[in-house]
């Protein structure tokens, strides 16, 4: 558990050797944030799905790994943030996705479930604005827009 509020974040490209990290995040994350779904619904095995074709980044507090996003480039999109529940409100989905959008340079899109009220709150707070989703997700999402200047 983190220690204080004052901590520096450092943020890099992942690599093979943060796979098994991020995966154990992910899973939890997705158990926590989709707490309506039984929990063995989800696997370890799904991060490497999810994120096969996105650029992974993570997050790194004191060397080790806290959190990452994962982003479609060419797509301008984001399509995962999780963060280990031991660090989350302490900014560090916050770094994440500003580096996230650093990244894309302009506007970007990110898809979120619409049951997920902690991480639409989140995105709404960060000044993402919500437009109408596509009709033929087996759930309801609400898709999300960012839009920046230059």
């Amino acid at each position: 558990m983190p220690a204080g509020d004052s901590f520096p974040i450092a943020i890099r490209r992942a690599g093979a050797a943060d796979a098994p990290r991020c995966a154990e995040i992910f899973l939890h994350g997705r158990r926590t944030a989709f707490s309506w779904h039984p929990a063995d619904r989800f696997g370890l095995d799904d991060y490497y799905d999810c994120v096969r074709e996105d650029a992974v980044l993570v997050a790194e507090v004191n060397g080790a790994v806290v959190g990452f996003v994962s982003i479609d480039e060419s797509e301008r999109f984001i399509h995962n943030l999780f963060i280990d529940g031991a660090w989350h409100k302490r900014g560090i989905g916050s770094a994440l996705l500003r580096e996230a959008l650093s990244r894309l340079q302009g506007s970007a899109q990110l898809a979120c479930a619409a049951r997920n009220a902690a991480a639409r709150a989140f995105y709404e707070h960060k000044g993402w604005t919500p437009v109408p989703p596509p009709s033929d997700q087996p759930e309801p999402l609400v898709l999300y827009r960012m839009s920046q200047a230059g």
